[in-house]
């Protein structure tokens, strides 16, 4: 019995699609926030903790929401502390846990993110889909996250 290419697959097809559209969105955002000496992780990072602000943070709630699973979440986390973009405190209910939150830098950083992002993004996709097509596509992938 002769089987079936994977390129020629439907589901393979998808997948290979949606992952190089990631790729090149990776490397856009990547290069947009790369003069603010943070990566596109810790800037995921970042937008985690403004996103729940003014809630302390575990560790694991920043993996839990992270884009992109990494194993050396602590040591990008301290490097944020280093630059002074998060802060960490002990947990005063529980001396084991550690309490992560953003500072001011931090925000900032985001905030002037932000603007090279969709700057470095347009003409990508802005001029290629209808709001419509936007909200579908936004759909489609929580769908498949």
């Amino acid at each position: 019995m002769k089987q079936e290419l994977a390129e020629n697959h439907p589901y393979m097809r998808m997948v290979v699609h949606v992952l190089r559209a990631g790729q090149i969105i990776d490397h856009k955002v990547s290069d947009a926030i790369k003069e603010f000496g943070v990566t596109h992780i810790q800037f995921n990072i970042l937008r985690i903790l403004e996103h729940r602000m003014p809630e302390k943070l575990s560790l694991g709630d920043i993996i839990d929401g992270l884009l992109f699973r990494t194993s050396d979440v602590s040591r990008l986390v301290d490097r944020l502390v280093k630059h002074g973009m998060i802060s960490r405190t002990i947990c005063p209910d529980n001396r084991r846990k550690l309490e992560l939150e953003i500072t001011d830098k931090g925000l900032e950083v985001i905030r002037l993110s932000v603007p090279k992002i969709d700057e470095a993004m347009e003409g990508f996709y802005r001029d290629k889909f209808s709001e419509e097509e936007r909200k579908q596509i936004i759909d489609m992938m929580k769908r498949i996250t």
